[in-house]
């Protein structure tokens, strides 16, 4: 009896890997026939009809006419179709939250924004995410059945292995199973993940992906974190707990400290939280700049935003606080750079609306410490979705759970 069991799981699961191979075919073809289905992944062709069958049925491809004829009857055409199947993206940040209904060609249909409340806790931050999906479903005038999946984007330490949120210093969780509170309020398959890996899957699926396969996305925002992307696949490490790029020391004799109390680490030293403390502390010490008269003598107002903007209007002291908090964050890309060797970095966050500010002063402390003998030098850029990289990184991770055919799963 087992023993027939395994053999029908057996049968199962090598069914489910040539349907993803075959929908991945034909989403990376224009237009295919079957025949060439056939050649390129070698399977049979009656193993292809019926997987083509059941795709149909999915409403995952159609029938796009008939191709030239070479000879014979001409060949059926088949390609991708996402215009039927719908999913939601949540960018959960700590200043707003948004959400998207997208298909899955990654076309924008509804979008909501609402202000995240951090002081009502995680009970209160939960039933805001969910009252937005039923916003965004209602908007839409869809019904819960034709959604296939919500993906978020959550920053913080995330399980892989058991979906806990371990720890978010922006939101001040500790071991909190998001999935299974948002699963009391919705029937809708979730799934999440960390938020820097989240934005480098969008890139991955459509972005730099199209021409990259071995790159490196960093969120340099609020904190700074990275999303590894390693011969097309996502890089997670032991339990989910790799890109936290920003928790690395970069000068153990700072006095500056991140969220997590670690002394002298990129966080505490290049995020936007980071630069802000830095220059907070310095004018109380008795620093002059125009700075001061921008917030009013509040100086707990101050942001990264208005350092940038102090910047761009000559100020010496913001000059200084950008050229620092660029030195380190080189040193930090630099040793990524050593390490996984990739084509290309990508860079999203609100550090990077200083545009040419931000990445000449990058790139200048970045290569100063390069390998002379190497010639190929790294690109550096913007993401390819600017302020949407998280969002468009978000519906991507639901996304990529439809076209593997995975069920409801911990994350």
């Amino acid at each position: 009896m087992n023993e027939s069991n395994n053999l029908r799981k057996n049968a199962s699961y090598i069914n489910k890997l040539n349907k993803i191979e075959v929908l991945q075919l034909i989403r990376e073809s224009v237009e295919i026939s079957r025949a060439g289905i056939v050649r390129k992944t070698k399977l049979s062709a009656p193993t292809i009809t019926r997987i083509i069958d059941s795709l149909i049925n999915d409403k995952l491809v159609l029938m796009a006419g008939e191709g030239d004829s070479t000879g014979g009857r001409p060949p059926k055409l088949i390609r991708f179709d996402g215009t039927h199947n719908y999913v939601i993206g949540i960018d959960l940040g700590s200043t707003s939250i948004r959400g998207v209904i997208s298909n899955i060609d990654g076309k924008f249909l509804t979008e909501i924004e609402t202000p995240t409340d951090l002081k009502g806790g995680f009970e209160k931050v939960n039933l805001q995410v969910v009252d937005l999906i039923h916003k965004l479903i209602d908007r839409s005038k869809f019904t819960e059945d034709k959604i296939m999946g919500i993906g978020l984007a959550v920053a913080g330490l995330i399980n892989s292995q058991t979906g806990i949120v371990e720890y978010s210093p922006m939101f001040n969780w500790k071991n909190v199973n998001l999935r299974k509170e948002l699963k009391k309020h919705l029937n809708i398959p979730v799934f999440y993940d960390n938020v820097s890996r989240v934005t480098a899957l969008g890139e991955l699926l459509h972005g730099v992906g199209k021409k990259y396969r071995n790159f490196i996305c960093i969120n340099a925002g609020y904190g700074i974190g990275a999303g590894i992307i390693i011969n097309g696949a996502l890089f997670y490490g032991n339990k989910g707990f790799t890109g936290e790029f920003g928790h690395v020391i970069v000068d153990h004799k700072s006095p500056y400290k991140d969220k997590d109390g670690i002394n002298g680490c990129l966080e505490a030293l290049s995020s936007g939280y980071g630069m802000a403390e830095i220059a907070k502390l310095r004018l109380k010490e008795g620093a002059t700049s125009s700075i001061s008269e921008m917030v009013d003598g509040e100086l707990d107002k101050i942001t990264a935003e208005v350092i940038m903007n102090a910047a761009k209007n000559g100020d010496a002291f913001a000059m200084n606080i950008i050229d620092e908090a660029m030195i380190y964050l080189g040193l930090g890309v630099d040793s990524l750079i050593k390490l996984f060797n990739p084509e290309i970095i990508v860079f999203s966050g609100g550090l990077t609306k200083a545009g040419d500010m931000f990445f000449e002063k990058l790139k200048e402390h970045t290569f100063k410490n390069k390998l002379h003998h190497v010639k190929y030098e790294v690109q550096l850029v913007p993401s390819s979705f600017q302020e949407d990289a998280t969002l468009i990184g978000a519906f991507s991770l639901i996304i990529s759970k439809v076209l593997q055919f995975e069920k409801d799963s911990l994350t």
